[in-house]
């Protein structure tokens, strides 16, 4: 790769960035259907075909939000992963540390409000299917399918992350009721527990 196609390629890249990081801020301050794309792109120091170009419109520049703020989790999970800890242990503390990541303040209104009204359905299905061969992979680890009852690994990572985003948007709709979220806690780690040959 020639030196001027790598400088134009980063430069996309670093336009890129700039656009979502911008957008993000936007969103959550103002809400998607208020935002306005002039202002982004301004904010950026781009234009609005450069916008448009990139994102195509709102609906795609905030998908774009979305599932960068699912890498950032991604990438917090990923350090927060103890090798140390049985490979089932690893895996419960790892959706309890997805379930706050998503919560997270600046999260909760583009995931689980915004989220919905601006893309439907679509909202749901990203964030359930976000990462799915990953763990349909770990749980199809031996130490982690010893632990379990039932040993179908495709449908358990359908059924805990179905588990895990119903009660995250069951935790957001009612931010003001802080019991909700050690509650909710407290179901994923029943859940768990009835997931397990020991539990019996």
């Amino acid at each position: 790769m020639s030196t001027d196609r790598k400088t134009r390629t980063e430069q996309a890249q670093a336009t890129t960035e700039r656009i979502l990081a911008v957008a993000r801020e936007v969103f959550s301050r103002q809400g998607v259907a208020q935002a306005s794309l002039d202002a982004i792109s301004a904010e950026a120091g781009v234009t609005r075909g450069a916008l448009h170009h990139h994102f195509t419109n709102k609906a795609g520049l905030f998908e774009a939000v979305l599932r960068r703020m699912d890498a950032e989790i991604a990438a917090e999970l990923d350090a927060a992963w103890d090798p140390a800890l049985p490979s089932w242990t690893a895996w419960r503390a790892c959706f309890h540390q997805y379930f706050d990541a998503v919560l997270r303040p600046d999260r909760l209104r583009l995931f689980f409000l915004e989220g919905p009204a601006v893309l439907g359905a679509r909202a749901f299905d990203l964030m359930l299917t976000s990462g799915l061969s990953e763990l349909v992979e770990g749980l199809s680890d031996r130490g982690v399918q010893e632990e379990l009852v039932v040993r179908d690994a495709e449908a358990l990572a359908m059924t805990l992350n179905g588990a895990v985003l119903n009660l995250a948007f069951w935790v957001a709709e009612a931010p003001e009721h802080p019991g909700r979220m050690a509650r909710a806690h407290r179901m994923l780690d029943a859940l768990f527990d009835g997931l397990t040959r020991r539990s019996g």
